[in-house]
């Protein structure tokens, strides 16, 4: 048997397991809310990995719509129409801003319409947690160009 004990496996990370997953979890989203889409981009047109993602999606047979800007990764899946948004950048900062008030209403203890949370009393927690992807997004959209 050869010795492997010079392999470190906990730092190993398969960049195409992790795009595959969220993939699915884009499949997942819009069918969950039976959206109809057209292909998802091969690759997300930015990613850091093993963060998050920014996918484009295309739709179907819309007249003067062209698809989704799709965020994913270790974080709840979003989708933003494309016609205000222009890139990686400006994903980021809609979803940005529009996880941050979600999660300012959801640490209230109030729903939110967009996210789905099974447990009343988890809001405050998990409004927590949106609020801090939300500066994480924020940070990352300032370090592009």
């Amino acid at each position: 048997m050869p010795d492997t004990s010079h392999i470190n496996y906990r730092n190993r990370f398969n960049r195409h397991i992790w795009l595959t997953e969220c993939k699915k979890d884009i499949k997942r989203y819009f069918d969950s809310r039976q959206i109809v889409r057209g292909n998802i981009s091969k690759e997300p047109i930015w990613m850091k990995v093993p963060l998050t993602s920014i996918w484009v999606v295309q739709s179907v047979g819309t007249p003067g719509f062209h698809g989704w800007f799709v965020v994913t990764g270790d974080h709840p899946t979003d989708i933003v129409g494309m016609g205000g948004v222009e890139g990686a950048k400006d994903a980021l900062v809609h979803f940005s801003n529009k996880w941050q008030r979600a999660a300012n209403i959801l640490m209230e203890g109030e729903d939110y319409p967009d996210f789905r949370i099974e447990n009343i009393e988890d809001r405050p927690k998990i409004g927590w947690a949106i609020s801090q992807r939300a500066e994480a997004f924020k940070e990352l959209a300032m370090d592009l160009a």
